[in-house]
């Protein structure tokens, strides 16, 4: 029990907690919240879900004679929370007051405040240190703040019994808010209700969802207000009460009425779409309890153009660029490609009648990945170049189709379905004959007839590489065997297949070194201008072009010798921007349409690339290899040599005869691949190589074997794989030698600068810069007297072997 306190002691303390009046005020009153929120919620939440039962009309739907029952049971509970709730709440007091508002607080200075010192309360320092502190405190109250009510009910209502009650109070006042008078009015009053009927409607109308516009209310609106609502809108009316209610409305175009009414289910509704401008009108009687007056907003149907029209693109697609437009948004689009055989000139293997005509090629047109459809810009891109119909007539029908389910399109027609268009005249005719192929039974025998022909003792140069040669040949053994019982549909299927892979395979060529692929780049270019490609086409070919050339030059800029220099022909050179002016001029000639002249400057720029040459710096002429690199390289070379001759053996093995001497060929071939294996041995053995030359000595030996058998093919894929490792030998010994000799000199560099075959400076990447000379107008022709002079050095084999490797590596034959 706290100790009385004197009337100057209560005085000061006053005094001190005079200027926190206003919040122990607000403190108290948060008190007195929470005491009857504790007390009295079980109260509130029954007079909550009483009020919204009367607000939704139950007492319509219950019996009269349990409405009193229900009325007097809730009034007992009303009365039994009533007493608990006061039983249990209490006014609090100033010390609770002043308690909760010092929690708010660090250090609790109200309660400081209201202290006593225990010693020395005479002394005068005693007194001063007392005062001060008191200050302090009185500092830190000003900032003190009224608490907010905490009841804590979630303790003592665990099933949130109040939350529910409350949301049924707000949804009764929002949606609800006479019905449940006139309820209670029409079950208790007697003549009241004779005299003023309980009766109340409610009315909402709900857009189309694809419109995205939200639902309206109508019943919040004011008596004949005017409502805006697209076409298609669904309205809805309910009535309440047993009125005399009717429903006039022209908006749907018909006569629609409410629900006839039934004992079981009071409430009368009606359901209707908005198809027109009209009046809706709700009766009771002759009184009207709801007027609306609709504006229709018409659904304009969509639009789609494509300004264009039918194109393709750089890698042989369909493209069609369009746009589309909704007021509401797009919901579908689709496309349908219709193949015309009407259009199709009937000559070679289009003369017999298809065997089965495909169907229609459709789809879905793009669409942005945004969620706003009423404006649209794309553009579809679809490959058709493994189709049968690629390149022949057909017509095009865009649609697009909006929520309303009104369509509109575009018809389109194309003398030619866009494929891949193939440059190289060999693979055009192997992939007209896989056309053919799949058009008709009738057209096997000519197709195998025309295939042996473009492959039978091919001319130099026809052929790009020997694997794409043995796989034609490997597809014509294989339709002559199947075309003895009938080619079946899935044999046709997978030799159409296998024909567009040889075809793809002679029309980029071998694209294993970037001399490779800069030569490949600059012959499709060639043949697009010859053959009248389009823009696109050419776009993109000058783009290889251009990638080829860089890669061309960057791998020559890293591989060359360090005392190496490039010169173009007799000792001139050309610098990287020049080079690019050159094929900017090319493209724009392309471009203008100067196809003549924008391949004769192509020409200019490969006979510059092709009779580029190397010279070392010291004049020796001889590149710097040791023995060990000399001895692989003498290997390639005679490995060469037989693979050579084996697919020289293959090719007469077809459409000749004379087996046993073939044989006998064949046994001449594996003794010298024999000799070649043991030399490799011999390699291995002195510590060289590694896991690629004894891989390299395995596929000699099975290519001998293969030899042995007459299986010039199979002898052919080993020998080519033995060739590769053994170069990848090679690479890693120059790799292991140019480590050691950096590790060596370490940063000490030659006087002399290094050079790529443009006369650029190599720097410490083995990339090139800087400016070289620009070849005179006799470059050409002497780098042709260069080149002749070359080969025919190449041919005298009395020659020094280092030298023959120096000269095979100017042709590039590796």
């Amino acid at each position: 029990m706290q100790p009385k306190l004197t009337f100057t002691e209560a005085n000061r303390r006053r005094k001190l907690l005079r200027g926190l009046r206003g919040r122990i005020a607000l403190t108290k009153l948060s008190l007195v919240l929470e005491s009857f929120l504790r007390s009295f919620w079980p109260l509130l939440t029954l007079l909550g879900f009483a009020y919204a039962a009367l607000a939704f009309g139950a007492l319509m739907v219950v019996p009269p004679q349990l409405v009193l029952g229900a009325l007097g049971l809730t009034g007992l509970m009303a009365l039994w929370f009533t007493y608990r709730g006061f039983k249990s709440f209490s006014l609090p007091s100033q010390s609770q007051a002043l308690e909760k508002l010092d929690e708010s607080l660090k250090n609790h200075p109200i309660a400081s405040m209201q202290d006593n010192p225990a010693i020395n309360q005479g002394d005068p320092l005693a007194k001063a240190l007392w005062a001060a502190h008191i200050d302090e405190m009185q500092a830190q109250a000003a900032h003190a703040r009224a608490p907010l009510p905490a009841p804590n009910l979630p303790k003592r209502d665990r099933s949130g019994l109040r939350l529910l009650a409350l949301t049924f109070v707000i949804m009764a006042l929002l949606f609800a808010p006479r019905i449940g008078v006139q309820g209670l009015q029409a079950t208790l009053g007697g003549e009241v209700a004779a005299t003023t009927p309980s009766v109340a409607i409610e009315a909402w109308a709900s857009p189309p969802a694809y419109t995205g516009k939200p639902a309206i209310y109508l019943t919040e609106l004011q008596p004949g207000a005017r409502v805006e609502l697209p076409i298609g809108s669904e309205i809805t009316l309910r009535t309440y009460g047993n009125g005399a209610f009717s429903l006039t409305e022209a908006v749907s175009g018909t006569a629609t009425a409410l629900t006839a009414p039934t004992p079981d289910t009071p409430p009368r509704d009606a359901r209707f779409l908005v198809q027109q401008d009209g009046m809706i009108e709700v009766f009771d009687g002759n009184t009207p309890l709801g007027q609306w007056q609709v504006s229709m907003l018409a659904d304009l149907p969509p639009s789609i153009a494509a300004p264009e029209g039918v194109s393709k693109s750089r890698e042989g697609e369909l493209s069609i660029g369009y746009t589309a437009s909704d007021d509401y948004g797009i919901a579908s689009t689709r496309y349908v490609i219709r193949p015309e055989l009407a259009k199709v000139n009937r000559i070679y293997g289009l003369a017999p009648d298809p065997a089965a005509m495909p169907g229609d090629y459709t789809g879905e047109l793009p669409l942005p990945f945004s969620q706003e459809l009423t404006e649209i810009e794309e553009t579809l891109l679809a490959d058709f170049s493994k189709e049968m119909w690629a390149n022949l007539p057909v017509t095009i029908t865009l649609e697009v189709t909006d929520g309303a389910g009104q369509t509109a399109s575009i018809e389109l027609e194309s003398a030619a379905l866009p494929a891949l268009s193939f440059f190289d005249e060999l693979a055009a005719a192997i992939v007209e004959q896989r056309r053919d192929l799949l058009w008709s039974p009738e057209n096997d025998r000519r197709v195998s007839q025309v295939l042996r022909a473009i492959s039978y003792q091919p001319e130099e140069g026809l052929f790009p590489s020997a694997s794409s040669y043995l796989l034609l040949r490997s597809a014509i053994r294989r339709m002559g065997y199947q075309m003895e019982d009938g080619l079946r549909e899935e044999e046709r299927v997978a030799l159409a297949e296998l024909l567009r892979k040889i075809a793809l395979l002679i029309e980029n060529g071998d694209l294993s070194g970037s001399e490779a692929r800069l030569r490949r780049a600059q012959e499709r270019l060639s043949q697009a201008l010859e053959n009248g490609a389009t823009d696109e086409e050419i776009a993109g070919l000058m783009d290889d072009l251009r990638a080829a050339t860089e890669e061309y030059l960057d791998e020559l800029a890293q591989n060359m010798d360090p005392n190496q220099q490039a010169q173009g022909q007799q000792g001139q050179s050309i610098t990287t921007d020049q080079l690019q002016e050159m094929l900017d001029r090319l493209q724009e000639l392309s471009e203008n349409g100067q196809r003549a002249e924008a391949q004769q400057l192509l020409d200019e720029i490969r006979r510059f690339m092709e009779n580029m040459q190397m010279t070392q710096g010291s004049g020796s002429g001889q590149p710097r290899r040791n023995s060990e690199q000399q001895q692989l390289q003498d290997g390639i070379q005679e490995q060469q040599e037989l693979s050579d001759e084996a697919f020289r053996q293959l090719q007469e093995q077809f459409g000749r005869p004379g087996q046993e001497q073939q044989q006998g060929e064949g046994r001449s071939l594996a003794e010298r691949q024999e000799q070649l294996r043991q030399f490799i041995e011999e390699l291995q053995q002195q510590g060289g190589g590694g896991d690629a030359l004894s891989e390299a000595e395995r596929n000699m030996g099975e290519a001998r074997d293969r030899l042995r058998e007459g299986d010039f093919s199979g002898a052919f894929d080993e020998q080519a794989q033995a060739m590769e490792n053994m170069r990848q030998t090679l690479r890693d010994l120059e790799n292991q030698e140019q480590a050691g000799q950096s590790g060596a000199d370490g940063e000490v560099t030659s006087e002399r600068d290094q050079y790529d075959p443009l006369g650029r400076p190599i720097g410490n990447r083995g990339r090139a810069d800087g400016d070289t000379a620009v070849p005179d107008q006799n470059a050409s022709e002497r780098a042709r007297e260069l080149l002749d002079e070359i080969r025919r050095r190449k041919g005298e084999s009395q020659r020094p072997a280092e030298e023959l490797d120096y000269l095979d590596r100017l042709l590039d034959r590796f």
